[in-house]
């Protein structure tokens, strides 16, 4: 499994660095343990080095073609790349099949191809054969990597086949989980104790900062943002938490610097870039630096094949800029590559929505909803936006009837709509009622 940071920062990983990385530099080829090199191929990979981990593990597979640790890292870069079969190669070329490490890739291959339940069964008859000493590990072990690939309802079950584990390694591990599974009270609950017990942790910080936001705190997520920031000042995650935070409180200014820093450092996370791109150019936009939002724009366009999306984005920013027959050029257009996608077109009505285009996003959501009322499903979208359309417009009678449609039909959109209507924390289900007494007063 993964090293663990702390081995990174030790005086016996940095005397193995140095060691290696002086004797490539004489021109030799140094002899060390197939693990050690694969711990420093891993040192690389975490810190943007992807090109130099890859010949570690390939002078590595040299020395030892068969050894467990440079085949399991191998084809984990195949199965990124989804290539299956190469990684099934990897694992063939493994000799001890007897390693934990073979079986965790075997099932981890099983998980990338999408088969959850074989690979949990082929987990299970392992756990037959795993000695008494060793079991709250593997049960860890198991439970990491359903986490690695978001299947957090098996690492759940997991980790309480091991109730009684109440290690470090363990109360993270069942943070990372409950997160994952939108316990975010049980979550946040664990991630401070953590906290108090290691303060100088950034991945607690951020993952507190992540629950945050998910909450809708972003006060809270910015304060455990510059925890991590201030721990290290280059973390992409971090810089990306406070970016967003800071966008959802409309501070466009403050976010975009973040956004600006983030993408300085972001040259190897896994993320879908554009659309952080996409954040930047609304930053850009809000603050009417219209040619900074739309070059922003077409730096998204290089890095997704949802182009009709970006068009969309592209129209709004038009829009907010007071470019309207640019914006309905450019959502004609959008409309036209994505084949009169429903979805495409309701993104365009609430865009008309968001830049106080009120009668026309009414008038227009009203004609969608008409069309789409038998629709398997786009029966249940738009009503709670076309409900804020009535309320804003004083239509009593018809903001009723569009709140009961919403409310019974999409409830999700009800509440993430509909909510700034009612007080706080007020449940969906009680919206009707409660606007029923408002109105009649």
């Amino acid at each position: 499994m993964s090293v663990n940071d702390d081995y990174f920062k030790s005086r016996e990983f940095k005397e193995l660095l140095d060691n290696y990385e002086a004797s490539i530099k004489a021109g030799n080829s140094p002899f060390m343990d197939a693990d050690d090199l694969v711990d420093i191929a891993d040192y690389y990979n975490q810190n943007n080095r992807m090109d130099e981990a890859i010949e570690v593990v390939e002078y590595s597979l040299r020395l030892y073609p068969h050894a467990t640790l440079p085949n399991v890292f191998m084809a984990r870069q195949a199965l990124m790349q989804s290539d299956f079969m190469t990684a099934c190669e990897y694992a063939d070329n493994i000799e001890n099949k007897d390693d934990p490490d073979y079986h965790y890739l075997r099932a981890e291959i099983m998980l990338a191809e999408g088969d959850v339940d074989k690979a949990d069964r082929y987990l299970r008859d392992y756990a037959m054969t795993v000695e008494a000493d060793e079991y709250s590990d593997f049960v860890k072990d198991c439970a990491n990597l359903y986490v690695d690939y978001n299947v957090y309802e098996k690492a759940y079950e997991w980790m309480m086949r091991n109730p009684k584990d109440h290690s470090t390694d363990a109360k993270e591990l069942m943070a990372f989980t409950l997160m994952g599974l939108g316990k975010n009270t049980e979550a946040t609950k664990l991630f401070n104790e953590l906290i108090d017990a290691n303060p100088y942790s950034a991945k607690y910080w951020k993952a507190l900062a992540g629950i945050q936001i998910a909450q809708q705190d972003y006060s809270s997520s910015i304060t455990s943002s510059e925890y991590a920031i201030a721990i290290n000042p280059q973390d992409p995650e971090a810089l990306l938490a406070k970016a967003s935070a800071l966008f959802q409180l409309e501070n466009f200014e403050e976010a975009e610097k973040y956004y600006e820093r983030f993408i300085k450092a972001n040259d190897y996370m896994q993320v879908e870039m554009h659309l952080v791109y996409q954040e930047l150019a609304f930053c850009y936009s809000a603050q009417k630096k219209l040619e900074k939002a739309l070059k922003t724009i077409e730096k998204a366009e290089k890095l997704t094949t949802d182009h009709p999306s970006l068009l969309v984005i592209k129209g709004h920013i038009l829009l907010e800029n007071d470019r309207l027959a640019e914006a309905e050029k450019t959502w004609k257009q959008a409309i036209k590559e994505a084949n009169f996608s429903p979805s495409i077109m309701l993104r365009i009505f609430i865009s008309l929505y968001d830049n106080h285009y009120v009668k026309s996003c009414y008038q227009l959501l009203k004609r969608f909803c008409n069309v789409y009322a038998n629709d398997r499903i786009y029966s249940t979208e738009g009503y709670s936006y076309l409900a804020l359309c009535c309320h804003d417009l004083k239509l009593k009678d018809e903001f009723m009837k569009n709140l009961e449609i919403a409310v019974k039909r999409n409830p999700q959109e009800a509440k993430s709509v509909l909510a700034p209507l009612f007080p706080p924390g007020t449940p969906v289900e009680d919206y009707i009622n409660l606007m029923t007494i408002k109105l009649s007063k």
